[in-house]
């Protein structure tokens, strides 16, 4: 028996099983060789069933046995007196005499055959009682449901077999071919999922009347959620709605459920639907939701582009520094072409993705101790960047580029892009969302993986100044700087003739030009619309004139670049 009751619940795989209890309407005392006395046990045994029957009996029905030992008459007489003993203890504990029946039968009924003495040696008692069916409650962690009698008729709950279960995780809805989807395609959220059924001979029976369910919640205390049964569909459970809301939580212990009436078997959810569509989590119980502002592990701009701090991402505990994230829309942080002229370095020195992305604003992360000191990202960790969607609404590919700040100041920009993460939940719909290394400098801006390569129209300037000199060439229009090459003519170098290129507008380029000897140092510092151009050979000419002697390039001021 133990082995097919196992047996059996390994079949219904985890699903929970019962029967409602059932109570006993007989049992039997038994008597000592030649005795009519009752046993101690025999009337707790009576006791017992006086309570278990307790407002239900309508007679009872005591007969007297003996064993085939001595004979027919004196038996006669002992399975009367046994019977009378069975009897009086009855009345004795408050059984009316009009509803017992009293009957003897000696040693005419061997129940147990001739050789169970002992157990022949009997009273047996049958109560006839009322409707047995019964108020049953199944239970399951958190899950409950509550079946009146009645609920199945002409069946009693104590002849049914009861199948319910709780699903909490998204690997057990998914081993059940459970899907978010209603019966139209839409997706949602649950925050509670349960399977009831009730079965007779292992045929499924319907409910004539409602009964009542808890339904655990999942964890999430969002209001909205609506009440679906599930339907079959191409072999997977979808949801078809109840026009019902699963109402608000209620607390009991340590259990949060859904209380409802039900009269459907099969399963029933508590769901939400999606907000957009760009949540494609595939978390059915909500996936990422918006981090709370004013958590200590969150900082934000007033422009609401929120930072995630891991542990760890500063030497200093993150509540002991001051930080700001700031939107700079006006890439303050960035070099513009005085800077790089001062600094002797070209764009793609700083920002090798120049050609690969259309920059729409910095993302700068500013932490400073109590003394003032910056203080760097560790570059090892992971920050998550929230950007609201308003801010990248235009763009197809918005990406973030990381940078690190070098020791001059500026920040170095990376060539590796980070594109936001998909399918983490409703938190899709509000922000695009990025991981991304946590150095604390962001680019963020559309990405074309197609890198735009320079005009291949040239230009030559000729100058008058030795030929030790490194000229910068910037334009204004896309804050791009490279340095001028040396002409080369039939294997050739010209020292003092340098190749400029890739400008729309090349009146408008800006030119820089650093010469340092041992004697002397200069400067220059010119547009080529201001120098004279041979356009037949497209040729501009710098003069020497336009230099300036300098003791230290510190002292060097810039006003054509800005």
């Amino acid at each position: 028996m133990k082995k097919l009751l196992f047996s059996f619940m390994f079949a219904l795989l985890c699903i929970g099983v019962s029967n409602a209890q059932e109570l006993k309407d007989s049992f039997e005392v038994y008597f000592e060789l030649d005795k009519s006395d009752l046993k101690k046990e025999s009337k707790t045994t009576i006791d017992s069933f006086l309570d278990a029957s307790k407002g239900r009996r309508l007679k009872v029905r005591v007969a007297g046995y003996t064993c085939d030992l001595g004979t027919n008459e004196y038996n006669m007489g002992l399975s009367e007196e046994r019977a009378n003993a069975a009897f009086e203890y009855l009345k004795s504990k408050g059984e009316a005499e009009d509803k017992i029946e009293l009957f003897f039968y000696g040693e005419k009924e061997l129940k147990y055959g001739a050789g169970g003495k002992a157990e022949n040696r009997r009273v047996f008692v049958l109560f006839s009682l009322e409707d047995d069916d019964r108020d049953t409650l199944l239970k399951s962690g958190c899950l409950e449901i509550f079946v009146e009698k009645g609920t199945f008729k002409p069946k009693k709950n104590k002849e049914l077999q009861f199948e319910y279960k709780n699903y909490s995780s998204a690997k057990e809805l998914k081993s059940a071919n459970i899907t978010m989807n209603d019966v139209n395609g839409k997706r949602y959220y649950t925050n509670g999922v349960a399977y009831f059924n009730a079965k007779f001979n292992a045929e499924a029976v319907e409910a004539g009347k409602t009964f009542k369910v808890k339904l655990p919640s999942a964890g999430s205390s969002e209001t909205g959620f609506m009440l679906f049964t599930g339907v079959e569909k191409d072999g997977k459970i979808v949801w078809k709605s109840t026009g019902r809301p699963c109402a608000s939580l209620e607390s009991n212990g340590n259990c949060n459920t859904y209380n409802f009436d039900f009269q459907q078997t099969g399963y029933c959810a508590c769901l939400k639907p999606r907000e957009c569509e760009e949540d494609c989590s595939e978390d059915p119980f909500g996936g990422t939701r918006t981090p709370e502002l004013t958590a200590p592990d969150v900082r934000y701009s007033p422009a609401k582009t929120i930072a995630k701090f891991p542990s760890g991402m500063y030497k200093s505990e993150l509540s002991n520094l001051k930080v700001d994230v700031v939107d700079d829309t006006n890439f303050e942080e960035d070099l513009d072409l005085c800077e790089q002229f001062t600094y002797n370095v070209v764009t793609e020195d700083w920002f090798p993705a120049f050609r690969n992305i259309k920059a729409t604003q910095n993302i700068i992360i500013k932490a400073n101790d109590n003394s003032g000191n910056a203080q760097n990202g560790d570059g090892n960790k992971t920050l998550r960047v929230l950007i609201p969607r308003s801010k990248v609404s235009g763009l197809q590919n918005p990406i973030l580029l990381p940078g690190g700040r070098v020791s001059k100041g500026y920040i170095k920009w990376e060539t590796s892009k980070y594109e936001p993460t998909k399918c983490l939940g409703p938190i899709n719909c509000e922000y695009l969302v990025y991981d991304v290394p946590a150095i604390g400098n962001y680019k963020l801006g559309e990405w074309n993986e197609v890198k735009v390569e320079p005009t291949t129209e040239t230009y030559t300037l000729k100058t008058r100044v030795i030929k030790n000199s490194t000229v910068f060439v910037g334009d204004k229009n896309s804050n791009y700087v490279y340095k001028a090459k040396n002409k080369t003519v039939k294997g050739k170098v010209r020292p003092k003739e340098y190749m400029l290129r890739d400008a729309n507008e090349m009146k408008s380029l800006v030119v820089f030009v650093k010469n340092e000897t041992k004697k002397s140092k200069f400067y220059g510092e010119v547009t080529l619309g201001e120098l004279t151009y041979k356009a037949k050979k497209k040729v501009y000419v710098l003069r020497k004139k336009a230099l300036k002697k300098v003791k230290d390039f510190k002292e060097i001021q810039l006003s054509k670049c800005k």
